[in-house]
């Protein structure tokens, strides 16, 4: 039965598509049936997803069907993979997955409901009847840019999970083809990209207008062309003499919260910025202050403010010589501002230090901290304990007596330092001898008989020791017949 509904449906899609290429269909009628194959598609990869999960429940496959529909639906192990994952996140949230089974919900907005769900919970999502309609009426990247703004204001720390999720994410993968051409792949977090991106569409326009003024036409480069040349300039050694450290390139737009007052920062498309991220381009970058009515129409522009001169970076180098914690080279520094400036600090020499990469980033993404005065400045990591001189404990709890514990428990000697004089008196050789012997106190009496050499106990080494520890054991024991046979005459 179910071969012949899929038979059916397969003749359906034939006839459709048959219909189209008639061309006797209206506009309206070819709309309309755009908006129902919609549907169609939508609920016919859900039945691929949900027959691939049954058969590799069935056989014990162990990867949730992605082999199989990969396989014997036609589609890229990777796109196998992220339905699958889609059906097994939605499967806990049944209005969710009633909507996408009943081809309300296109296939790639349920994947942004999932990974909205995946860090958060479905049930926020399910809840969420809002951006259950977003899903159903939006086009896929109008719904990606809103399901992850709804993600960031559920998760209530202003975008910090999100970019460090991007961050974590972030790669470049450079592999040799079958082409002969080498192939380059990355992927960055939205800061970044667009920092790269603008770097260089900025340096392939250079070289664009350059050879519209002096190329020919045959020696024209694409803008595509300009973009792979721009990439090399930009990462070869020799792509100048002069060095200069590249200020944030991309625009950013900071207004103050009516509902919170707290300075919200975002990308020009919207994207949020978490408060370290804005922190750290302050650090190096042009301020612009513009004032808006209350249609968002800008009445008034400031002149752009740059927050280190060249002047004072030229002071920080002569002061700090270089990252003021590693002492990396300057030139893979920035100017931090060790009192924020959205936090009212100056950019003043007494203010900043200058800080490479590594140790920037820590300071702005995992909490590390500068002490000290202007001029002796360190980082900390954060919570960091200063502790007082070092001093011996009264009683080290790694030994123990050789009285406490259980009789037939192995024990350790206490450190001569823990032990009590009459303790080490009994320790002594000498002490285990009774007045009169001839080997106490280490001296020969006269007229006492010489020690044998067959005698363990008169000699020196291990079962000399062997022998004393034995006597001693013997004594506290109340067995003294061990000592008597040792002992010289009264």
């Amino acid at each position: 039965m179910l071969i012949e509904a899929t038979r059916r449906a397969e003749a359906a899609a034939k006839e459709v598509l048959a219909l189209v290429h008639e061309g006797s269909a209206s506009c309206a009628e070819l709309r309309q049936m755009l908006e129902v194959s919609k549907a169609t598609m939508a609920i016919m990869s859900a039945a691929q997803v949900s027959a691939a999960a049954d058969v590799a429940g069935r056989e014990r496959h162990g990867d949730g069907g992605a082999e199989v529909l990969a396989s014997r639906a036609g589609l890229s192990r990777q796109e196998a993979r992220s339905q699958v994952k889609t059906a097994e996140v939605l499967r806990d949230a049944p209005r969710l997955r009633d909507a996408v089974e009943s081809g309300r919900v296109p296939v790639a907005n349920a994947k942004r409901l999932a990974e909205a769900a995946g860090k958060t919970s479905a049930a926020d999502v399910e809840d969420d009847g809002d951006l259950l309609a977003k899903a159903e009426s939006m086009r896929p990247e109008q719904f990606t840019k809103e399901a992850r703004r709804w993600t960031v204001e559920r998760e209530g720390d202003g975008g910090e999970s999100e970019h460090a999720r991007q961050r974590a994410r972030r790669c470049v993968r450079v592999w040799d083809g079958e082409d002969g051409m080498v192939h380059l792949r990355g992927e960055f977090d939205a800061v970044t990209g667009r920092q790269i991106g603008n770097r260089l569409r900025a340096e392939a326009g250079c070289l664009h207008d350059s050879d519209k003024k002096d190329a020919s036409d045959s020696q024209r480069r694409s803008f595509d062309q300009c973009m792979a040349d721009a990439l090399d300039s930009l990462t070869s050694s020799s792509a100048g003499s002069q060095v200069t450290k590249p200020f944030a390139d991309i625009c950013v737009v900071a207004h103050v919260d009516e509902a919170t007052g707290e300075l919200v920062a975002e990308l020009p498309d919207g994207e949020r910025l978490p408060r370290s991220v804005l922190e750290e381009l302050a650090c190096n970058a042009r301020f612009t202050g513009v004032i808006y009515d209350r249609k968002g129409r800008a009445i008034w522009r400031a002149h752009s403010v740059r927050r280190a001169t060249d002047a004072q970076r030229q002071l920080l180098i002569a002061r700090d010589g270089g990252c003021f914690a590693c002492g990396a080279h300057p030139d893979m520094c920035d100017a931090h501002h060790v009192r924020p400036v959205s936090q009212g600090g100056a950019t003043s020499i007494d203010n900043m230090v200058l800080a490479c990469w590594r140790c920037h980033h820590r300071i702005h993404y995992f909490g590390w901290q500068v002490h000290g005065p202007p001029g002796s400045r360190t980082l900390h990591p954060p919570d960091t304990e200063s502790c007082g001189p070092a001093h011996a404990p009264e009683r080290p709890s790694l030994f123990c007596s050789e009285t406490s514990g259980p009789p037939d428990q192995p024990r350790l000697l206490e450190p001569v330092a823990a032990q009590s004089p009459d303790m080490l008196a009994l320790r002594r050789p000498e002490a285990i001898l009774a007045p009169g012997h001839p080997q106490a106190n280490g001296s020969r009496q006269s007229g006492a008989r010489p020690a044998r050499h067959d005698d363990p106990s008169a000699r020196s080494g291990p079962a000399a020791a062997r022998a004393a520890l034995a006597r001693t054991r013997a004594q506290r024991a109340g067995t003294p017949g061990a000592l008597a046979e040792d002992r010289g005459p009264p």
